[in-house]
């Protein structure tokens, strides 16, 4: 059961999104989005609704897409028509979202669980530290997970969408695999521990920075679109 605190933030999210004009048409697909079953029968990412509906716009057919962070997004991406590799580090997680995406040759989908931590006091926004937000509380190497794009080619992908654990990792490492004109989306990018990275390795890349209602929760949050130069 949800606290009485949590309730009214929800009860009174709406007349928050109403306040902002650019906001208002995403109160019924927020409404919407709280619905049980919704997470899997009306896929999305979990971005702010402004990056949902610029993705809408494009056509994504064999896309060769990569995500850190799996779950309504993954099916999205499949139901897109993308091919896609999608890496997901929590177990559980990953065995619940499988059963619901359809066998397809378009997805390699991997469990790359986290190792033991060896660094000490190691700073979540340095992205050789390959570690969580969530340290200590985490206590877990990302090494493996954040370099899983390694084996793709540079330049040779047309999305990465970095919304999983370890992101200034994820990034540094993601960023040349993008072709120019392609696309990478980090979400929750308004967070600070993500700026370093953000500055040093996207050079090459224009912003454009999405703020909004996001699906699912009563929250509003930062999207911004990369998009590499040509």
């Amino acid at each position: 059961m949800p606290s009485l605190r949590t309730a009214l933030r929800y009860l009174r999210f709406p007349t928050l999104m109403l306040a902002q004009p650019g906001q208002r048409r995403y109160v019924l697909p927020w409404i919407a989005s709280l619905m049980p079953g919704s997470l899997w029968r009306s896929p999305r990412p979990w971005l702010v609704f402004d990056a949902i509906s610029y993705l809408n716009q494009i056509d994504l057919t064999n896309w060769r897409i990569f995500e850190y962070g799996s779950g309504s997004s993954t099916l999205y991406w499949l139901q897109r028509g993308a091919h896609l590799i999608s890496v997901e580090h929590d177990r559980a997680w990953y065995q619940m979202v499988r059963t619901y995406l359809p066998a397809s040759a378009h997805l390699d989908y991997r469990l790359v669980p986290p190792e033991p931590l060896l660094l000490p006091n190691p700073d979540p926004a340095d992205p050789y530290a390959y570690i969580s937000s969530h340290y200590p509380q985490d206590g877990s190497s990302y090494r493996r997970y954040a370099t899983q794009i390694d084996a793709c080619a540079d330049a040779s992908l047309d999305l990465v969408l970095i919304d999983g654990r370890a992101r200034p990792s994820c990034l540094m490492h993601a960023a040349p695999k993008v072709r120019p004109g392609g696309m990478l989306i980090l979400d929750n990018s308004d967070r600070l521990r993500y700026q370093f990275a953000a500055h040093t390795f996207l050079r090459d890349y224009q912003p454009l920075v999405l703020r909004g209602a996001i699906p699912f929760l009563a929250a509003f949050s930062q999207t911004t679109i990369y998009t590499r130069d040509p």
